[in-house]
């Protein structure tokens, strides 16, 4: 039960900061001796996705009912086509990733991650002021496709892709977020029959621990953002790769 609940906490923590929960599970399942059991990591997924829903409730309502208006000149109904558009490019990915799960085993791979991670937070300092639109929508959906190796941040690669392409602070954490609903939705139902081989008690507590602990770090992340210090999370990634090279 000890092990649970640090790897909630560090999924919770990990998922919405910039410095990817991927690599920091797979640097605490050997810290505390573990086998990496992607399962149960997938399963943490579920309470983030929840903590999302709560966090852009106001925002998602909004796409959602001008969906269904049909309204396409409408600037969220476009975010809706670019979020299907960067979908199917990282749902292309993670195709053709699917059958080497052996690398989320290995330390070079997430070391180098770490690394490029890095390299994206630094340089995310760009400012913009441009919309998402067709073309950065599909950049964003291919560094997301990216961060499906361990060690590269998904909000970290997609909101610095967005902010080097020039796009807007808004557009970039919001997009960034909203993007992550369908995404992580289909990585647990392509392993939705083996999730069942989770013991109980480690569901009730992952999931109430990694929902918890996302929402606070969201809220925190987004105060981060507004100040413009985003990118100081580069110097923390960048320690952790040097640390990864020795575990």
């Amino acid at each position: 039960m000890r092990d649970i609940v640090i790897l909630s906490i560090i999924q919770g923590i990990c998922e919405w900061f910039p410095i990817s929960s991927s690599g920091h599970l797979y640097i605490f399942h050997k810290l505390l001796g573990l086998k990496p059991d992607i399962n149960l990591d997938i399963f943490l997924h579920s309470s983030s996705i929840l903590a999302i829903l709560i966090f852009f409730r106001k925002e998602i309502w909004e796409i959602i009912k001008v969906f269904f208006s049909f309204d396409t000149g409408n600037e969220n109904f476009k975010t809706i086509l670019y979020i299907i558009c960067a979908t199917f490019i990282t749902g292309i990915i993670g195709f053709l990733l699917k059958d080497y799960e052996e690398i989320l085993e290995n330390k070079k791979v997430v070391s180098l991650g770490f690394l490029i991670t890095s390299i994206f937070l630094f340089l995310s300092k760009k400012n913009g002021n441009k919309r998402i639109d067709f073309e950065t929508s599909l950049i964003i959906g291919l560094s997301q496709g990216l961060a499906l190796l361990p060690g590269i941040s998904r909000s970290g690669t997609t909101i610095s892709t967005a902010k080097i392409l020039g796009v807007n602070d808004n557009d970039s954490f919001n997009f960034s977020f909203i993007l992550a609903i369908p995404t992580i939705i289909g990585a647990i139902l392509l392993k939705f029959e083996e999730l069942k081989d989770i013991r109980f008690d480690y569901v009730i507590t992952g999931f109430l621990i990694t929902l918890l602990v996302s929402i606070i770090t969201l809220y925190l992340l987004k105060k981060i953002f507004i100040r413009r210090k985003f990118q100081y999370f580069c110097i923390y990634t960048f320690i952790v790769f040097l640390f990864s090279l020795f575990i």
